[in-house]
């Protein structure tokens, strides 16, 4: 029999509620099974109880589950089948749940409405999976959006998906991994570069153009293909890429795509600047939904760049598990720690350019980025509100 305890729908589960804060706890689960029936899917659903999930959700209400459905030919995105668990618990809890991403800013599977609903279901993102529609939070276009008024530091007002503003609650599900930009990439990332429509992701990406190293250029013009802004050109003699830096957004794929390790970041305040806009973004993102968002970090498939890429690296370590939170910077920094503390998959590492092997042990991140400092958008946002780095780890079996 299910009661209000069980599928947390009660008021009185809310932490935010209680006199004791339980923003900060983390609560976590390990990969694996230790008997023939342990499902991790099944323990999923124990973390949402246990930690009073559904009491962010009221009767009726439309519940936003963050999603990222990866970019075509990357498989190491969080599985649909887990989405299914969520949204069957939403509905239980009285909820109507839709599975949301906005547009990108770089050209590829993803960049309009069509295609990106096109690669969800061939990510199998369909209803009969999922149990919940898929929509496009800033529309078609990438044009659909509600200005956010923060006045933070870089940010004073944020282009915010409409389909994530107007939503009553809202669950982000996270892919714990590495990026090219941000050092590694979890639930902030996910709702400050995630919930954002078009605009706010070129408005967060500005000033952090990457340069291109013209004597590793292979002059294959795959670069030119995927920069969405026609600001990478061509040597009239050599037929190798430059880049314009009054057309760059900085969004940072080219360094992505290329094969041959010509493109690197700057690595210069731009970098900083692009993680603290990330972290304001993501405050604007929940700023109207107090104590209505849940936080789930996947700490599985752990690779070195995100899903955006349309390939999927070895796995840097082996899979961890799941943990997940009210506190996104707490979840994010605990999810961090764990994947520093867990030993690298080292045949996936070993042989690789430009990591850092000395930090293979300490720091998978900056091992595999050594020039980004991944915890500047964690560190920032502490700072302007939305969370804190103190946390508890709560063990689920």
């Amino acid at each position: 029999m299910l009661t209000a305890w069980s599928i947390s729908c009660s008021s009185q589960n809310n932490p935010h509620l209680r006199s004791i804060l339980l923003g900060s706890d983390v609560f976590f689960t390990k990969s694996g099974a230790s008997h023939f029936n342990d499902s991790i899917t099944d323990r999923l659903v124990k973390i949402f109880d246990r930690a009073g999930a559904g009491s962010i959700i009221k009767e009726k209400s439309l519940v936003a589950i963050k999603a990222h459905f990866g970019e075509p030919g990357n498989i190491s995105f969080v599985s649909p089948l887990f989405y299914r668990a969520i949204a069957d618990r939403v509905r239980i809890c009285g909820g109507n749940p839709f599975i949301c991403d906005t547009n990108t800013l770089y050209v590829g599977g993803r960049n309009n409405a069509v295609k990106h609903a096109e690669t969800a279901v061939k990510h199998g993102f369909s209803f009969a999976t999922v149990n919940a529609p898929v929509i496009i939070g800033d529309g078609l276009l990438g044009t659909d959006f509600v200005e956010v008024e923060v006045n933070k530091t870089h940010v004073k007002k944020a282009k915010i998906g409409s389909a994530f503003y107007w939503a009553d609650a809202m669950i982000v599900v996270s892919h714990v991994k590495g990026h090219m930009m941000t050092g590694m990439g979890g639930a902030i990332k996910n709702i400050g570069m995630g919930c954002a429509a078009r605009g706010g992701k070129q408005e967060q990406h500005s000033g952090a153009s990457p340069k291109i190293n013209s004597e590793m250029c292979a002059a294959c013009r795959e670069c030119l293909e995927w920069c969405g802004f026609s600001a990478i050109e061509t040597d009239e003699e050599t037929g190798r890429a430059r880049i314009n830096t009054d057309k760059c957004s900085g969004c940072g794929e080219c360094l992505a795509v290329c094969r041959f390790d010509a493109i690197s970041s700057k690595w210069d305040t731009g970098l900083d600047a692009m993680q603290e806009k990330m972290a304001e973004y993501a405050l604007a993102a929940v700023l109207n939904k107090k104590n209505r968002v849940f936080y789930i970090n996947f700490l599985l498939n752990i690779t070195p760049e995100c899903d955006c890429i349309p390939s999927t690296d070895g796995f840097l370590t082996p899979d961890i598990g799941i943990m997940a939170s009210f506190d996104p910077v707490a979840l994010d920094y605990a999810s961090a720690e764990m994947i520093n503390r867990t030993k690298p998959v080292m045949h996936n590492i070993e042989g690789k350019k430009n990591y850092d092997m000395k930090h293979a042990e300490s720091d998978k991140f900056r091992m595999a980025h050594p020039e980004t400092n991944w915890k500047k958008h964690i560190e920032h946002a502490e700072k302007i509100g939305l969370g804190s780095r103190e946390y508890d780890i709560i063990e689920v079996e």
